[in-house]
């Protein structure tokens, strides 16, 4: 698995950060907007109503980076802690299963390549009976031996 670098910046992922400046930014924007419409209702000069949207908007950045960065860090984090013990499980299930599936076909395989095996021989002792009895009667002996067992039998 590979190993993410982090940023000296709030120990933030690399390839978060942009995302967290770009929420950041844009709720910044739509906070500093619904001000500036408020602000501007009240018949002010342009310059009165931007002085007092600033005032408003900037104690409020700090907020919404604290709230942004720690959503983005703690969501995160937790996000890649359980995929990292999902991957874990997968991971020692995977293997587990595959050697248990080995295993299992092996023997399984054993079993049929008997059982297989068995009805060769079965096939084979039964058509040489077949031939010895049929041998026997052409030359009009009698022929008193048994059929060979089947392999359930044995």
């Amino acid at each position: 698995m590979e190993k993410r670098t982090r940023s000296p910046l709030l120990s933030a992922r690399l390839d978060w950060i942009a995302l967290e400046i770009l929420v950041i930014f844009g709720l910044t924007l739509i906070y500093t907007i619904i001000i500036f419409v408020d602000e501007s209702s009240l018949s002010r000069t342009i310059l009165e109503t931007w002085k007092a949207t600033v005032k408003e908007v900037t104690p409020c950045i700090h907020v919404v980076m604290l709230f942004v960065v720690g959503a983005f860090e703690l969501g995160g984090e937790i996000m890649l802690r359980y995929t990292a013990k999902i991957q874990e499980a997968l991971d020692k299930g995977i293997v587990q299963g595959k050697a248990e599936g080995i295993a299992e076909g092996k023997a399984e395989g054993k079993a049929e390549g008997i059982v297989e095996g068995q009805a060769e021989i079965y096939q084979a002792w039964y058509a040489d009976w077949e031939r010895r009895k049929k041998e026997a009667s052409e030359k009009g002996l009698p022929f008193s031996d048994p059929p060979p067992p089947k392999p359930e039998d044995i």
